[in-house]
């Protein structure tokens, strides 16, 4: 073979090797990518299903403080001059209803917190995380329209309720049934929460909801 033609073989050979060589880089490069993207999505997945169970055991805890009587602190300190214009049933109503307005506002940031936690897994893989959560949503509900219901009782002036009045008894009953909150609201809000954390596990690398 002439020294002409053999140099434009090699010269041939030498660019075909290049350019396999680039494509070669190409796919690597793009393999590495979407690995590196994929490791980068299931970090983000894990950390937003972890968020969302630390959330859902706060608002679980802050459902529960929901219900609970009013302490000693949380009761309105009346001055003097309120205390002569006022009487005693009066005041009464006024720091239950005072109280229980303060600890909506508590549950609600707290609320906000967990929807939003809900919100920023959905984002990530898909409406399924709040079809989960849905049980545990309404027993959440229920614990917030419990206390609104004795609120109204409180601010319907039309009516003298005392602290023994019946419908005021019923009402405290629905709210806070037992010292421990042992009712079925309580035994749903449980539940419930696990059966949404059950639905994290495999995004939590994780096979039960107790490690």
């Amino acid at each position: 073979m002439p020294d002409t033609e053999l140099k434009e073989w090699i010269t041939l050979l030498k660019d075909s090797l290049l350019g396999l060589a680039a494509v070669v880089t190409i796919v690597v490069g793009i393999y590495g990518v979407r690995a590196w993207k994929r490791d980068l999505v299931g970090k983000e997945v894990y950390a937003a299903a972890r968020s969302l169970v630390k959330e859902s055991h706060l608002v679980c805890r802050a459902a529960r403080t929901l219900r609970q009587p009013l302490l000693a602190y949380d009761q309105r300190q009346f001055t003097d001059e309120e205390i002569t214009h006022t009487t005693k049933n009066e005041r009464w109503r006024l720091s239950e209803a005072e109280g229980y307005k303060k600890k909506i506002e508590t549950f609600a940031e707290e609320l906000k917190r967990f929807d939003s936690a809900k919100l920023d897994l959905r984002v990530l893989v898909g409406s399924k995380i709040y079809e989960g959560f849905l049980p545990f949503d309404r027993s959440l509900r229920e614990s917030i329209e419990r206390v609104i219901a004795y609120l109204d009782l409180l601010q319907d002036h039309s009516n003298t309720y005392l602290p023994d009045s019946p419908e005021i008894i019923e009402v405290q009953r629905q709210l806070y049934p037992s010292d421990n909150l042992d009712d079925d609201l309580s035994q749903s809000l449980a539940d419930s929460r696990e059966e949404g954390e059950v639905l994290l596990l495999s995004h939590l690398h994780r096979k039960s909801i107790y490690g």
